[in-house]
């Protein structure tokens, strides 16, 4: 019962291709019934036609022009009709006035010929040439009858016409006959057309029946699975190559998904523990404060910096938190061309107290201007040299910034370069060091390492301003932070 609603169902392939096919044959059943109809009648009807032409030939000239009773033209035509007709056949002879001299029903008299008016006799005879010319006509009897003339232009008769007609009705006969048995034939044809078709269909569409079947079993966990491709029918094949390459985005976009869904409950649940670290800090010495430690003056100052300290590291870490969201929504802030070395000329005293004992070391060049906002510039440099200062030994530490340009085919590109000799990042972390809150195993304390959002702003700061940013680093040798960001049209 399955499979035949399958068949019937309207909307299936499988049915609309029955359909059409059916449809199909029909018509070329009803294209071949129709040509055969028309070329067995003409065909029978030229037989036809040539039989009463060879009886119209068996009139000679002789018997045309020899006038057998001189004195009568009734009794001419009565051995002429005589002469022609047979069984079969009946003979009519008309004068030239279109009215009948004489004529014949049959060797039995049971053959009711037809009758032209004499307006159409007279147009017969008026008509150019000597050949024969026939007619399919009804007679009086409601019966059709094929005719023929025979113009008689000299003798007795002279000017006449000679008229021999025999029914047609045997030929019409056997014409219905015909089309009864290929009405039968045609519709026997075409069940067993649609059976066939059925049974065709059913193999040329097994290949797709399978794809589906297999399309049906496919579920998140098995998006690696892919479709055959030699199924032998190049649409399929096309098809499963096509579906083959949607699984493969679809599951790279799952992937992606999945580890943006990861990244997230990572950040928030670092988020949080970064919070909370200096809320428990406040709150624990609020509490100190409230059991009395506020009478003893040296408690009571230990207590207020540390809840100072702790308040200005979660500031710090709300502010760039906002920051990164303000990045994130590319919220339009103030492009100018900026000179990269009076932005880093304008910092370097900051970066000088940062830094401490460590030197910092910078390499610029001058007339290199980028399509930029000051402000952030100056937080990426910031972000980075910071990076490096907490990265690098109090004493030994050094820091060097350096400008430099390079070709790109989309045009010449500044290179902006902080270089550290410090403790340098593993080569398993590199890809990670942009995310939030990431920091390396080996800089978790707090005296190395911040919350990690530092290099995730420098990140979202460069993406804004189009460019790129690299790192390169060796252990205990250093690490490079190099921003590549187009210079702006002179």
């Amino acid at each position: 019962m399955r499979k035949f609603r399958d068949v019937i169902n309207i909307k299936s392939l499988k049915w609309q291709l029955l359909v059409r096919w059916s449809l199909m044959l029909i018509l070329l059943l009803i294209i071949m019934g129709i040509s055969q109809y028309f070329i067995t009648r003409s065909y029978l009807f030229s037989g036809k036609n040539q039989v009463l032409e060879a009886r119209l030939h068996d009139l000679d000239k002789d018997d045309l022009q020899n006038s057998k009773y001189p004195n009568s033209i009734k009794l001419n035509a009565t051995f002429l009709v005589n002469l022609v007709s047979d069984r079969n056949t009946s003979v009519i002879i008309i004068d030239a006035k279109g009215g009948i001299i004489s004529e014949s029903k049959g060797i039995n008299g049971d053959i009711t010929p037809p009758h032209l008016s004499q307006e159409e006799y007279k147009m017969l005879l008026k008509e150019s040439g000597k050949g024969e010319k026939y007619k399919i006509v009804q007679n009086r009897t409601g019966s059709e009858d094929m005719i023929k003339f025979k113009i008689i232009d000299s003798g007795p008769l002279a000017p006449g016409l000679v008229q021999i007609s025999t029914t047609v009705d045997p030929i019409n006969i056997m014409l219905v006959n015909q089309i009864y048995f290929y009405i039968v034939a045609s519709i026997v044809i075409i069940i067993l057309g649609i059976l066939i078709g059925i049974s065709v269909l059913k193999h040329t569409l097994k290949p797709l029946n399978k794809l589906t079947n297999t399309l049906e079993k496919v579920t998140v966990g098995q998006l690696n699975m892919y479709l055959p491709i030699d199924n032998g029918q190049f649409e399929i094949d096309s098809l499963s190559v096509a579906f083959n390459e949607m699984f493969k985005r679809i599951k790279i976009s799952f992937e992606k998904e999945q580890y943006i869904k990861n990244k997230m409950q990572r950040f928030i649940s670092d988020a949080s523990h970064e919070m909370r670290t200096p809320l428990t800090s406040i709150h624990g010495f609020v509490e100190v404060l409230q059991r009395g430690a506020a009478k003893n003056e040296k408690q009571l100052d230990i207590a207020l910096n540390s809840i100072l300290n702790e308040s200005e590291r979660l500031t710090n870490l709300v502010n760039e938190l906002l920051m990164l969201t303000k990045l994130e929504q590319q919220i339009k802030h103030e492009m100018k061309n900026e000179n990269i070395k009076d932005i880093l000329e304008e910092v370097y005293p900051q970066l000088k107290i940062l830094a401490g004992q460590r030197k910092i070391d910078m390499k610029l060049k001058d007339n290199l201007f980028v399509l930029a906002n000051k402000n952030q510039i100056k937080q990426i440099i910031y972000n980075l040299v910071q990076n490096a200062i907490e990265h690098t030994d109090e004493k030994s530490g050094v820091i060097c910034i350096s400008m430099n340009t390079i070709d790109r085919p989309s045009g010449i590109v500044l290179v902006l370069a902080i270089k550290d000799n410090g403790t340098g990042i593993p080569e398993k972390d590199l890809s990670e060091i942009f995310d939030r809150f990431f920091r390396s195993e080996e800089h978790r304390s707090r005296k190395n390492g911040g919350y990690g959002l530092g290099l995730s702003i420098v990140k979202s700061i460069v993406d804004a301003h189009r460019g790129e940013i690299s790192v390169s680093s060796e252990l205990n040798k250093g690490t490079i932070f190099s921003v590549f960001i187009k210079l702006a049209d002179s």
